[in-house]
């Protein structure tokens, strides 16, 4: 993948800002070669337009702005959009609903472009162009199913539009675009390669498994009170495609969790998942790639401890996230505000008050840098550049990093690990989950996480404890709101209970008050459409219900 994706991603990057710029966001009304006939004239110019379209589907922002959406994190200086949305105060205007719009256009604008011109690139091979063809559309599926999750019913359309003609857009039904993007990927998957045989130079492309685990994203997140088809139907076809995932590895690839942590011997397997050294193990199914000195990022140079090297602390693990991790061995904590002896999961997630930082010294050996202390100094909660809520970052955090907290670590977007929580999850809905699913799935995560609780309860309240867990293992992953959406969306005798999850007060770590957040049933399952949108194209209207 570093020689495929990534070779030419600035040229494509600065390339892609050319390209896509415009009067709206439907059609930026390209000024680029891109468009020009003239520009498709081999297969290394038509991978230039795909890997484009791979920087274009996700961001390693991405992940922390839908963190900061859910109760799972804190976002505070500056009035952020999140923290607007938070507590209810948003409005058409509302920037990120605008920023979220044009971005996923982009995207989109450069899949459909590829769509219209590749067919007539000379020299491409057949089996070439069926592939790449293939993650093109995956890319606009996954694309699209963002958009249709944050907005219902959206523009929608396979083909590349003129100004004139994304003037006159309307919006596509939520049930036609989720009928249509799952015939994207039934149609695409039969083109789509296997892990296994996959070269070193494009690991990190899209497989078979990858538009699978989004197949079945897309069943387990799929609003059923708009499609009309019960939660029960979709929990069946979400429980087959991973039971496919699982069971039939030899036909869609061969996947496991990471149970050995690196080489040195300092890190665990799952603090190791989340570094550079552990790209492309046998778990990642997609990622997000990054590289060192060509494609870095450094949010985490607003999300740690000041003593750790950071500016300011700008998005942080909330009180909730933290009271959610059990004992280690598995019971409930007695004591909220002790960390000693809970879920490894917790201290290789968050840092909090008495933690020790680990990092590499100038000698490359893994010491304890300072041991974190939220009531006084550098790193006090509540002060201007601590942390508002006493906790810290710590998930993601590569002791192999730059000078200024620069990281070269691939966001994993799609993991082995969901496909087995999601195979419980579903298996718990349909009161299927015995021991022999508990023992290929939610088994293997606590062993490999340290933590007890492993044999199969013989009773509870299993769809409890597998979101619950779903919780503990996926943090900061960038799933938690959506997971939150769906289940207030099933409408069962959860659903209230959920909705409150994102209602009330946020805490510090001493249990004192900081913000009040508001979330309405009513209103606040769906994004309102931009403004600037409906403005330009009055077509789109109307808006969701409360804008």
């Amino acid at each position: 993948m570093k020689t495929t994706i990534l070779k030419h991603i600035t040229v494509a990057v600065f390339a892609g800002a050319m390209c896509l710029v415009g009067c709206n966001d439907l059609d930026q009304e390209p000024t680029n070669k891109y468009t020009d006939k003239a520009f498709w004239t081999s297969p290394e110019r038509a991978n230039m337009v795909l890997n484009m379209a791979y920087n274009q589907m996700y961001s390693h922002d991405k992940i922390f702005q839908d963190e900061a959406l859910s109760d799972n994190m804190y976002e505070q200086r500056g009035d952020p959009d999140t923290r607007v949305i938070r507590t209810g105060q948003s409005t058409p205007n509302t920037s990120l609903f605008h920023n979220e719009w044009q971005w996923i256009f982009q995207g989109v604008k450069t899949c459909n472009v590829f769509m219209t011109f590749v067919d007539d690139v000379p020299g491409m091979d057949a089996g070439q162009l069926a592939y790449m063809k293939a993650q093109i559309r995956f890319i606009r599926a996954f694309l699209y199913f963002r958009l249709a999750c944050f907005y219902g019913d959206i523009p929608f359309f396979l083909k590349d539009i003129s100004l004139e003609e994304s003037r006159r857009m309307s919006r596509t039904s939520y049930v036609e675009v989720m009928s249509a993007l799952h015939r994207e990927l039934d149609e695409i998957i039969p083109d789509l390669p296997k892990r296994d045989d996959l070269s070193s130079e494009d690991n990190g492309r899209i497989t078979k498994a990858a538009a699978m685990v989004l197949k079945a994203r897309m069943y387990l997140y799929e609003n059923t009170q708009r499609t009309g088809n019960s939660v029960a139907e979709n929990m069946r076809k979400v429980a087959d495609i991973c039971d496919e995932l699982i069971h039939n590895q030899a036909e869609h690839g061969s996947y496991s969790l990471l149970t050995r942590g690196n080489d040195e011997g300092y890190l665990s397997p799952y603090e190791y998942l989340f570094t550079s050294g552990a790209e492309y193990n046998s778990e990642v199914i997609l990622d997000y790639a990054a590289v060192e000195l060509d494609k870095q990022w450094n949010m985490l140079y607003s999300m740690v401890p000041i003593t750790a090297g950071a500016n300011l602390c700008q998005r942080v693990p909330s009180k909730a996230l933290v009271d959610s991790y059990k004992m280690s061995d598995g019971s409930t904590p007695t004591n909220l505000n002790s960390y000693t002896g809970r879920d490894p999961r917790l201290q290789y997630s968050v840092a909090c008050n008495g933690s020790d930082w680990y990092d590499l010294n100038e000698n490359g050996e893994y010491v304890r840098k300072f041991t974190l202390d939220v009531t006084s100094g550098t790193d006090k909660a509540g002060t201007s550049n601590g942390s508002p809520t006493g906790f810290y970052i710590r998930k993601y955090f590569d002791p192999n990093h730059g000078k200024n907290l620069e990281m070269w670590t691939n966001i994993i977007m799609m993991r082995y690990a969901d496909v087995l929580l999601m195979y419980a999850e579903a298996k718990a809905y349909l009161n299927e989950l015995d021991a022999t699913v508990w023992n290929e799935t939610i088994r293997p995560i606590r062993e490999r996480a340290g933590v007890g609780g492993v044999e199969f309860p013989t009773s509870g309240d299993y769809t409890q404890i597998v979101r619950d867990e779903r919780r503990v293992e996926l943090a900061f992953e960038g799933l938690r709101y959506f997971d939150l959406i769906r289940w207030i969306n099933y409408k069962d005798e959860r659903s209230t209970a959920v909705a409150d999850l994102l209602n009330g007060p946020v805490y510090m770590y001493d249990g004192t008050s900081i913000a009040e957040f508001h979330f309405d049933t009513g209103r606040d399952i769906l994004w309102s459409l931009p403004l600037s949108e409906t403005q330009l194209v009055p077509t789109l209207l109307p808006n969701n219900p409360g804008y």
